[in-house]
């Protein structure tokens, strides 16, 4: 599929985002990311790039494109940040939910047996300079708002 000349680059793209990411990321609401697992997700994600995308010709020789051209192309929505999005989005759903539901009492526990868990959330919000995100995590509204933010987000 990646190496088909009969499949525009756009559509390429498309498959990737739609099909092959969401198989990659499943489950990643409650993942907790070493710098080594961020680190093997992009290096994962640009391999699949640089096959959809090819090498560029540059002075009569073919060169891969570069880890910044990559991004460029995917307007910076990598791997790493729509995870990171992703446990965003489901931290402000486990928060509005009643304390008495399985998941909010569930969700402390499976934070505390791994990493850094919860942590890594709040780390996020606050290179965000999200304060305060409980109560803004029981608006819907202002939560969509703060993920959307995320997504964009250069420092995440």
């Amino acid at each position: 599929m990646v190496n088909s000349s009969l499949i525009s680059r756009s559509s390429k793209l498309q498959i990737y985002r739609t099909l092959v990411r969401p198989v990659v990321t499943y489950g990643s609401e409650s993942w907790t990311l070493t710098v080594e697992e961020e680190r093997a997700l992009a290096v994962f994600e640009r391999k699949i790039l640089r096959k959809i995308y090819g090498p560029v010709k540059e002075n009569e020789l073919w060169i891969f494109r570069r880890n910044d051209e990559l991004e460029i192309i995917i307007k910076a929505e990598n791997i790493v940040r729509f995870v990171k999005c992703q446990r965003i989005r489901w931290f402000g759903h486990i928060e509005r939910m009643q304390d008495t539901a399985i998941p909010k009492k569930m969700f402390g526990k499976l934070y505390a047996t791994r990493r850094r868990g919860m942590d890594d959330v709040s780390t996020d919000l606050r290179k965000m300079g999200i304060n305060e995100w409980r109560d803004r995590a029981r608006d819907r509204e202002a939560w969509r708002c703060i993920v959307k933010e995320a997504k964009a987000h250069p420092g995440l």
